[in-house]
């Protein structure tokens, strides 16, 4: 599900570009991509295009953003729709800068773009269908990625900003059904006592084709179907008997391998785990046996069997150096995109200053010099930058190297980014799996960092 809204820029452009390019929330800049710009230099080749088109006042950018339903979408996998989306709402015809913000509890992207088109000088008009073209755009790239899209009510209006903004903070109705629904069917063990718990919430239940809850003091029912594919009659049956993930009040994570055949159980950690859950079903906790836990507990043997982890200190390296894995892939893509800005900033020095070089030696030639030089700020200023950061670039100064041949050394390193993104994609994965199976392991095993902590300190304090 992803939620759509779009505005107007009338003022502070690089503040705007400056939030939504925010390190800390689009991780260190991985997930920020120019679309025919440098994100860094967005904003003079904004008004760079806003002064060659004669276009300078009105509007300065529009700012889309989208929205993801939390869980469902990786970070990388929702800069990939946003870049697709900012694609279909525009073509090729305006600069743009897409960024994804990671640093909340929903992935989101921002997507802000000029309002006057380097290709042809015209202004972006907005149509009046503006938000549905691009809510219908959002929807398709979502089903297209498989990820699911907000229910559409009777008369084929679709879910209002404000009503995703309420469900998103949990105060309207229907978040706080599907947190009851989500809390009783953890405890239920059958339909009709997933009813009675939901009716001791004090929800009043309507059966028939279309079921429905009413909470104390709502005025309508809320049809189940309204809340989305997890809280259909039918799926709710199917999570009572744990033939689907429960998607809420669960502390045991699962993880999304696929099921791998059980082998002989003859190592110490297995044992371990053997030993752990005999424990805890003689002490009486009902939860141990229910179907998600051994399911989870299955999977976690399967993996620990397959991958001969004969005991925890093995699983704890192998999950440390899977990490390790993630950690220098990462680094070596900031190292490229390190890389890969400096060029495009040499690029971009280096263009200025043959372009604005002959405007500023004409002044020499003119009479009316002031008068030319008012006329040309923006040129002598770019001319100007242009030559300081020459020095910066090339201290040693000598001839200027091709632009031709920067461009081939960025196409390699572009190149090179992407093998990196392949590696850091196979160790995330990685990493994620292993990751959930030593909190499982944990969670068994009553290994939490805190207990470790505690022991450690204990033992100091004993003397012998």
């Amino acid at each position: 599900m992803a939620v759509t809204q779009i505005h107007p820029i009338e003022t502070t452009l690089k503040l705007a570009l400056d939030y939504i390019m925010n390190p800390e929330k689009t991780d260190e800049k991985l997930l920020v991509t120019g679309i025919d710009c440098a994100p860094e230099t967005a904003v003079m080749q904004f008004n760079l295009t806003k002064k060659a088109a004669d276009k300078t006042d009105g509007r300065l950018a529009y700012h889309m953003i989208q929205s993801f339903k939390p869980g469902e979408s990786t970070p990388e996998q929702a800069h990939e729709i946003g870049i697709k989306l900012a694609e279909k709402i525009i073509g090729n015809n305006y600069q743009a800068v897409v960024s994804t913000h990671i640093d909340r509890g929903h992935i989101h992207n921002h997507i802000m773009f000029n309002s006057v088109s380097h290709k042809t000088h015209g202004k972006f008009n907005a149509p009046a269908d503006i938000f549905h073209r691009i809510e219908r755009e959002s929807d398709a790239l979502c089903r297209q990625y498989n990820l699911s899209v907000i229910e559409e009510k009777s008369g084929n209006k679709g879910k209002t900003y404000k009503e995703y903004d309420e469900d998103k903070n949990g105060t309207s109705w229907k978040s706080k059904l599907r947190e009851a629904i989500d809390n009783n069917v953890a405890k239920a063990q059958t339909w009709d006592e997933f009813i009675a718990l939901m009716e001791a919430d004090k929800y009043e239940f309507k059966a028939g084709k279309l079921p429905k809850f009413r909470a104390p003091d709502q005025a309508n029912f809320t049809k189940l179907r309204t809340l989305g594919a997890y809280y259909t009659e039918e799926k709710i049956r199917e999570r009572i008997l744990g033939k689907v993930k429960s998607v809420g009040g669960s502390s045991v994570v699962q993880p999304e391998s696929k099921p791998r055949k059980n082998e002989p159980h003859g190592i110490k950690l297995v044992i371990d785990i053997e030993n752990n859950v005999k424990m805890k079903q003689s002490a009486g906790l009902a939860q141990w046996a229910a179907v998600q836990n051994i399911k989870m507990i299955a999977k976690t043997v399967n993996y620990i069997t397959e991958n001969k982890l004969n005991d925890y200190e093995t699983l704890a390296a192998k999950h440390s150096d899977t990490k390790n894995k993630q950690t220098f892939s990462q680094a070596k893509i900031r190292e490229t995109e390190a890389r890969i800005s400096e060029i495009k900033k040499q690029i971009e020095v280096i263009d200025n200053y043959r372009k604005y070089k002959p405007v500023v030696e004409k002044l020499g030639s003119v009479v009316f010099k002031d008068r030319y030089r008012n006329e040309h700020q923006t040129e002598f200023i770019l001319y100007e930058a242009a030559l300081q950061n020459l020095k910066v670039y090339f201290p040693d100064g000598g001839k200027l190297p091709k632009i031709k041949d920067l461009r081939d050394e960025l196409n390699a390193l572009y190149t090179e980014k992407n093998n990196h993104y392949g590696d850091y994609r196979t160790s995330q994965t990685d990493f994620k799996e292993i990751d959930v199976i030593k909190r499982n392991v944990d969670l068994i095993l009553d290994k939490t960092p805190e207990k470790d902590e505690k022991i450690r300190s204990k033992n100091k304090d004993i003397s012998y």
